[in-house]
């Protein structure tokens, strides 16, 4: 159906509700209008598009880092680490913007962290503002309809509606009973309809966001369990993931109902790989591509001919083990997956839905080694996005080691000849072996020597046990490394998509007379686990 009369339809129903709602108040029911939120400035007006990767840190606040896409930095990192009220809430889970403003859903805290970006990003960094929401919230998701923002509150079986106002800046304004336990949110491109996945009862809950009322109860197949969703670019189609069914879900937003599927799967509208936990949709090919880990499988929906083919990561290249998400290029032209048990990201060509290559998030294997050869060490990517020119690729990755001692720790300084700069490369021996790879940043603690500890990005590694990183301006040492340690933290790799190649984004060294300090390393924090990434507008 054409937006047009999809539009129209909307307005029909939406004039009936509200209708019906007019005719209540003679009943005696009470019926409060809806305010318009007085929304706050967006901040910087050239603030451009920007990855957002948030993470947990046990019982401490979590952490929240932002990276300048056009440059590759780490433009923010709101963490404990730097002061008490620095980070975000505890357990944060998922992120979204709203008005230009990064909003982070707290778990554990029953509340949203939201900040502006510094302006320039080197600027001084203020602590995130609070949303408090209702005791026992648990809210997990947030989507944005009609300048709103909508929380998935798992704790009261309903929807939190954020929005802006003169006194306070942003705060609950009330909410909205939704089916048991929802996990998501799909909101369509023209706000006019907010869909609420619920999986304790297996239903999808239309929300009406101009009238902020649940108007419809959608069923899903026995045993559904839903975990995510997306919709189409016209906004006619919402596509909801069932991990308990293997299947996917079609809803006619038009009508609100769940299209049948046809043979071989009948019992819903898509069969796809078991147990599928994550959807992404593509507006130039209109496809979704939804990941299996289990099924070690990516099944590819076109909603032009209403098909769905779904492609093993199994074998060369990909070797996939357990595909977790899955991000499409802008352009339509190919589709990233991650796979968090083959530390990789495996390509997939869209002209012909084939895989074509392996990017190993840390070591390659050996060029003698055979195709099914694993990437040589660990690096657990949980999520992955990709901007909007199609030219980068971004995954936030889990891997930590627990501390390793330190056997010994030199440093050798060089002066550029050019600039003057003083800098120290600095070569550290471990106690055990360790999968070390250039790029990966490490924390270095030696007690009796604070000059020798901080965040380091790798620059090479000479063995297992050995690797070495950049200071600036230090005096050469040989330090007693009793008490040291060094752990590999968690961090966001880069892939570059012309080539997809690995960008290594850390200090490196050019030569051993002139070195080079670059872009610090992308860490996400010490101690943090990242749990969730975002390419926000």
């Amino acid at each position: 159906m054409s937006l047009k009369g999809k539009s129209g339809a909307r307005a029909a129903m939406l004039v009936a509700v509200i209708a019906s709602v007019l005719f209540c108040i003679s009943c005696g029911d009470e019926f409060r209008p809806v305010a318009n939120p007085i929304l706050q400035p967006g901040g910087d007006p050239q603030r451009t598009s920007h990855v957002l990767a948030v993470s947990s840190n046990g019982a401490a606040r979590g952490s929240a880092l932002i990276i300048d896409v056009s440059g590759d930095t780490a433009a923010a990192l709101f963490s404990e680490q730097s002061c008490i009220q620095c980070g975000v809430g505890r357990n944060p889970v998922h992120a979204t913007s709203l008005g230009g403003i990064d909003f982070v859903v707290n778990r554990a805290d029953d509340s949203l962290s939201y900040f502006f970006l510094p302006t320039p990003p080197t600027g001084n960094l203020n602590p995130p503002n609070l949303v408090p929401l209702a005791t026992g919230a648990s809210p997990v998701f947030a989507a944005v309809a009609q300048s709103s923002l909508y929380v998935a509150e798992t704790g009261r079986n309903s929807l939190a509606v954020v929005t802006s106002n003169a006194v306070s800046g942003y705060a609950e304004s009330g909410e909205i009973p939704v089916g048991a336990d929802p996990v998501a949110l799909v909101a369509t491109p023209d706000s006019t309809e907010l869909y609420s996945l619920n999986q304790g009862d297996n239903t999808v809950s239309v929300i009406f966001p101009a009238i902020n009322q649940n108007v419809q109860t959608i069923a899903l197949p026995a045993g559904a369990t839903p975990v995510w969703g997306a919709v189409s670019s016209d906004g006619t189609r919402v596509f909801v993931v069932n991990q308990g069914t293997g299947t996917v879900s079609e809803i006619d937003t038009v009508h609100n109902r769940r299209v049948p599927g046809t043979a071989p799967c009948t019992v819903d509208t898509f069969c796809v790989g078991p147990a599928p936990n994550y959807i992404v949709y593509e507006p130039i090919l209109n496809r979704a591509y939804v990941t299996s880990p289990s099924g070690n499988s990516v099944s590819i929906i076109d909603n032009n001919l209403s098909t769905v083919q779904t492609v093993s990561l199994a074998g060369a290249p990909c070797n996939g083990q357990h595909p977790i998400s899955v991000t499409a290029l802008a352009d339509g032209t190919r589709v990233y997956v991650a796979d968090d048990a083959a530390n990789s990201v495996c390509v997939l060509d869209t002209k012909n839905n084939t895989f074509t290559k392996r990017i190993c998030l840390v070591q390659e294997p050996a060029a003698t080694a055979p195709p099914t050869a694993p990437c040589v060490g660990s690096a657990t990517p949980i999520s992955i996005t990709s901007n909007s020119d199609a030219t980068r690729v971004y995954t936030a990755n889990q891997y930590q080691t627990a501390p390793v001692g330190i056997a010994s720790i030199t440093r050798q300084n060089f002066t550029n000849p050019t600039t003057g700069l003083i800098t120290g490369v600095v070569t550290v021996t471990t106690s055990a072996g360790v999968p070390f790879v250039a790029g990966h940043p490490v924390t270095v603690t030696v007690p009796n020597d604070a000059s020798f500890s901080g965040v380091f990005g790798i620059t090479s590694v000479i063995s297992a046990t050995q690797f070495t990183y950049v200071q600036i301006g230090l005096s050469n040492s040989t330090p007693d490394s009793t008490g040291a340690t060094v752990a590999i933290l968690p961090y966001v790799s880069l892939i570059q998509t012309s080539d997809n190649t690995l960008v290594i984004n850390g200090n490196e060294a050019t030569d051993n007379t002139s070195l080079n300090l670059v872009t610090p390393p992308l860490t996400i924090s010490a101690g943090g686990t990242p749990s969730f990434m975002v390419m926000t507008p």
